[in-house]
């Protein structure tokens, strides 16, 4: 009986023995992965393994034994530095679709009576049968421990026939995985998996998903020494300092980045306009002819520049006072001293500290509009204020 059975098993096999070096353009090639170059280089070492077979979906039990050896072949590869792949190809027996379709060559009843007794697998269960095989080693695989990035899982449902289909025990072992170990050269290795290989990757430690350059090295887009993969700002202009994180410095942590910073040693905690440097705040009160008292109607700005400055204590202000040119040009200048005066006492008087207030007179050298006109003499009778902050 036993030399019987391997006599059955003699004349089931097809023909040559089993190879996975499948061209790429096969039409019938069902993979749950695209079919990776390297299977079709030159390898340092192919180990290729018998078949491990299934019954009923799952691997037979006097397969134990021998998938305990693949795996341990695995990982004694693994263990010794070698760069693996391991590539686990499912199949199963081949689909009758086509041929029952031949077989219906008539509609007599005999005919639909032998072919309800005729053994079926349609291609999508093939398909299908083999994908759950080969899924169910790689899964077996990774619970015993192997790198699931080692592995490489193909299905072919019944494109590659080892067996005969006329027997049940033909189709039975037709329905398989086979395992191949695949040993790279070191000039194929790809450690970081940057898509450089070792022997040309002058920045071997790139992080996994960084984009590098030819060498294998980070691409630094704005050229300010930080790699795009943690560059927060990529867009930085060429030329300018950066920190740790590929932004623009900020010296004096004003909110305005060094490079736009027209006024790059602001005190901490100051307000500052767009350009980086203090924000400016007018005074603009005006008087009748010969006169230092404030109008009424400028009472309101008094109030809004002494809030100004209560809120920005860092501030000082120097009141510049100013006239018109009707009149002596020495009684203008000290007519210009109390006016400044003038504004000082106001805004000591709504709460800003006289120690932070200077006052000074300009009389009618720094006119801001005609002196001919009406209108122009009233523009320059006038506040203005300077402020200044210690540094």
């Amino acid at each position: 009986m036993k030399i019987l059975y391997i006599a059955l098993l003699a004349c089931s096999l097809f023909g040559g023995t089993y190879d996975d070096a499948y061209k790429i353009e096969d039409a019938n090639i069902s993979k749950s992965v695209e079919l990776d170059a390297f299977m079709y280089g030159d390898f340092k070492e192919i180990v290729r393994f018998s078949m491990l077979s299934f019954e009923n979906g799952t691997l037979s039990d006097d397969n134990a034994s021998h998938y305990k050896k693949i795996v341990e072949a695995i990982k004694e590869y693994k263990d010794s530095d070698e760069a693996i792949r391991v590539k686990i190809i499912g199949h199963t027996n081949e689909p009758t679709d086509d041929k029952n379709e031949k077989r219906i060559d008539s509609k007599t009843y005999a005919n639909k009576i032998q072919n309800w007794f005729r053994y079926s697998l349609n291609t999508n269960t093939s398909q299908d049968l083999s994908k759950d095989y080969a899924q169910s080693i790689a899964n077996k695989f990774v619970e015993d421990e192997i790198d699931e990035e080692l592995l490489v899982v193909e299905y072919r449902g019944g494109t590659d026939m080892a067996f005969s289909d006329g027997t049940t025990k033909g189709r039975d072992l037709s329905n398989r995985v086979m395992v191949t170990i695949y040993v790279l050269f070191p000039e194929d290795i790809d450690s970081d998996k940057d898509g450089v290989f070792d022997a040309f990757d002058k920045c071997p430690g790139t992080p996994r998903g960084a984009k590098v350059d030819a060498h294998g090295c980070p691409i630094d887009s704005d050229k300010d020494g930080i790699p795009d993969y943690k560059d927060e700002c990529p867009d930085t202009p060429i030329g300018v300092n950066v920190d740790s994180k590929g932004c623009p410095l900020d010296s004096d942590g004003d909110g305005v980045v060094d490079y736009l910073d027209e006024c790059p040693d602001t005190p901490a905690g100051m307000d500052v306009d767009l350009k980086g440097c203090p924000i400016s705040k007018e005074l603009a009160l005006n008087f009748e002819t010969n006169s230092d008292k404030i109008l009424q109607e400028s009472h309101s700005k008094v109030v809004e520049f002494a809030m100004f400055l209560k809120q920005n204590p860092i501030y000082n202000a120097e009141i510049i006072g100013h006239t018109d040119s009707v009149g002596r040009a020495e009684a203008n200048m000290l007519l210009s001293q109390k006016r400044a005066n003038a504004a000082k006492a106001a805004l000591i008087s709504e709460g800003v500290e006289g120690t932070r207030l200077s006052s000074r007179g300009r009389g009618e050298l720094e006119p801001i509009k005609s002196n001919r006109t009406k209108e122009g003499r009233a523009s320059n009778r006038r506040i203005e204020v300077k402020l200044s902050y210690n540094k």
